[in-house]
């Protein structure tokens, strides 16, 4: 009997081995590698990928054309505003160099009213009128950020330095500056730059009070201006 039993188990073991044995085999599904690397990575030499995507909205053998306004701080005495234009050439996706100038339009701010009102008297100042120079960009980060899911935004961030002149009620004064801002494209013509700059230069202060020096020098400062512009631009060529 035990005998019997051990034949019928090692028969069905081995019956069971054979048939797991003869089913066929799942092959691995195809892939298509060549479409992913279309599709998701950016293709250089043949033999490499690379991640860095090619700029969509080029900069490079164009010029550009732009109108601008915004906010001076010079003085906490002065409330300035400012509207002008640019125009420049891009030598490459990279560096730019514009002419830019804007007109200032100056008034009392809030602080200089007070002191007028709480003592009769006014503040020595010296209003901004114009400025204009040139200015050197360098575009360094390119990128692409979605909004809300429903489009993709392309921008620039570059840095901005330049030299010009400053012309105020007391006399026109060098203005060497830097700053930084950022561009966003709506189409490969027309763009978005909001920029703020950093300015210095000397000046004359005017005697405004009644006095011996009333129109005439008071003394000279280092004036450190602070200047937020938000512009339209349009860039053309090849």
């Amino acid at each position: 009997m035990k005998r019997t039993v051990f034949l019928f188990l090692c028969i069905y073991f081995g019956l069971a081995s054979l048939a797991h044995a003869q089913q066929p085999v799942p092959q691995g599904e195809s892939v298509e590698v060549e479409k992913i690397k279309e599709k998701y990575w950016a293709k250089g030499n043949e033999t490499e990928l690379g991640v860095v995507q090619n700029r969509l909205y080029s900069n490079a053998g164009k010029w550009e054309v732009g109108f601008l306004g915004g906010f001076v701080s010079s003085d906490p005495f002065l409330s300035v505003k400012n509207f002008g234009a640019s125009a420049g050439y891009y030598f490459s996706p990279y560096f730019a160099l514009h002419a830019i100038g804007w007109k200032d339009v100056a008034s009392s701010s809030a602080a200089l009213t007070t002191f007028e009102s709480s003592s009769g008297f006014t503040a020595n100042t010296n209003k901004p009128k114009l400025f204009y120079g040139l200015q050197a960009s360098g575009d360094f980060l390119y990128g692409k950020l979605s909004l809300l899911g429903k489009m993709i935004i392309y921008f620039d961030l570059h840095l901005r330095g330049g030299l010009g002149r400053t012309e105020t009620e007391s006399g026109t004064y060098v203005t060497p500056f830097v700053g930084l801002g950022q561009q966003i494209h709506l189409d490969k013509h027309v763009s978005v730059a909001l920029d703020y700059r950093l300015m210095r230069y000397e000046e004359d202060i005017l005697g405004k009070a009644p006095g011996g020096n009333f129109g005439k020098s008071a003394g000279k400062r280092v004036n450190m201006t602070d200047v937020v512009t938000l512009g339209l631009t349009y860039m053309f060529g090849t």
